[in-house]
């Protein structure tokens, strides 16, 4: 290994393991938190430039594909989740050529994954469609049809993109992973205006500019492996081993079940709201992307968490974890509070710039304000998760994980609505928050880590 690269390596892992806390935990955090700052616009740019076209249809179509986007993306964390903080502990323990290792199969795994799946989704592209909610009427069916269309053709550059700005980060270089994230976003958001009304394709372009970022993204992330000392990839390094096996796909399952179930939930909720009318199923896409404003900063500020975490947990200064597990649910907690007052009170205004529809607006304001409730609760639940899987405790995590959109969501979503009728649909996402809560508290205190701690 180049001396030069390996000065680089071991000088980050010295500062992880030595700086102040709180000032710490910032920079780790300040690059990620703007990272989902861009995402979060990323997210909402399609919605609200499709809106200016004045189509109910397309705005629906376009929270039903992202259930399918969002499968994808539940893969690409699985492996970039699982290999990053496999790298992360081997660099605290000063494994550089197991990082290495992990790195490698990671990625080669997911550019693979990705061409099957692209290819499979072309071929079945119809029955995919109609299945995650694209049947409740033909327009919905067209227009999800033809974005996925176009969405398909990313999935080998988005799974790759996925997996090392996980690793990138989770190994303390939070910056190089957002440069490469966010170049593919930036050219996305510009290219949404462009391509939709300066080249006048209209809905379709919406979906091209996506394809276009995604590509990007990939090609500036795959440069930037080889340079500022991170972990490069090589098929030469890659190695099917059982252990590697184990960490990557076991280490890694928090965030697909996670994901998975989180895309299962929309697909499901898609089809239980589809049968109180298209507003419903547009006014649930504006307002979740609203809510998710604020809980995906926090989930930023506790991606700065977990190569502390993990890198400090492999070097057995346990203190230095539990004390970061603390300010950074304390921190996320006063964030969210603030942000949930501020949502409540001015609902209205962000779901008029998502929506031309009165009936969608107002059912939008209905459900933001529900979720505002316990929306307070998902600091403590969101690091918990990361906790138990940054020291390796897998199996905790998975459950935490899965508790919010699966355990207790997906159950709620059959009783709810029979119960409740419409209102049902609207209660189901903070019930189920309130519930994980709960659940995540107890296994956090019940569990052995505080004895590891002590």
């Amino acid at each position: 290994m180049d001396n030069d690269v390996k000065d680089k390596k071991e000088q980050r892992r010295q500062y992880i393991l030595t700086a102040p806390l709180m000032p710490l935990l910032v920079k780790m955090a300040v690059p990620t938190v703007i990272g989902m700052l861009v995402m979060i616009l990323y997210n909402l740019t399609d919605t609200f430039f499709i809106a200016m076209l004045g189509n109910k249809s397309m705005t629906a179509a376009i929270g039903i594909a992202f259930s399918f986007i969002s499968v994808i993306q539940a893969i690409g964390f699985w492996l970039g989740y699982g290999s990053g903080n496999a790298m992360s502990r081997s660099l605290g323990e000063g494994k550089y050529n197991e990082a290495e290792s992990f790195a490698s199969m990671a990625a080669v795994t997911a550019v693979f994954i990705g061409v099957i799946l692209a290819v499979i989704s072309s071929i079945f592209l119809s029955p995919l469609s109609l299945f995650i909610g694209g049947a409740a009427s033909d327009n919905l069916y067209i227009f999800t049809k033809e974005y996925l269309k176009v969405i398909v053709i990313s999935i080998p550059f988005m799974l790759f993109s996925l997996v090392i700005y996980n690793q990138l980060r989770l190994c303390g270089n939070v910056g190089d992973g957002m440069k490469g994230l966010l170049s593919g976003m930036i050219v996305n958001i510009v290219l949404d205006p462009v391509f939709m009304f300066g080249l006048k394709m209209g809905f379709i372009g919406a979906a091209y500019a996506t394809l276009t970022g995604q590509i990007i993204g990939s090609l500036v992330l795959f440069r930037l492996i080889r340079k500022n000392g991170n972990i490069p990839i090589s098929f030469k390094k890659v190695k099917f081993t059982k252990d590697n096996i184990y960490h990557i796909l076991i280490g890694g399952l928090p965030n697909f079940a996670r994901q998975g179930i989180t895309s299962l939930s929309m697909v499901l909720l898609n089809i239980a709201a589809s049968g109180f009318g298209e507003d419903v199923v547009a006014a649930i896409t504006v307002s979740s992307k609203i809510s998710a404003v604020a809980y995906m900063i926090v989930i930023g500020w506790g991606q700065g968490f977990q190569p502390v975490c993990a890198m400090n947990y492999g070097a057995k200064q346990y203190d230095r974890v539990k004390k970061a597990f603390k300010y950074t649910v304390k921190a996320g907690t006063i964030f969210l509070i603030i942000s949930s007052i501020c949502l409540y009170i001015f609902a209205k205004f962000p779901t008029m710039a998502l929506s031309r529809n009165n009936e969608i607006i107002e059912i939008s304001v209905i459900i933001l304000r529900l979720q505002c409730l316990s929306l307070p609760l998902m600091g403590y639940f969101a690091t918990s998760s990361m906790l138990m899987q940054n020291t390796g405790r897998y199996y905790l995590s998975l459950i935490i994980s899965i508790s919010r959109q699966g355990i207790f969501y997906i159950p709620l979503l059959f009783l709810l609505p029979l119960v409740f009728g419409q209102w049902g649909i609207y209660l189901i996402q903070p019930l189920s928050d309130i519930a994980a809560f709960i659940l995540a508290m107890s296994m956090v205190k019940n569990s052995n880590i505080w004895k590891v701690f002590a």
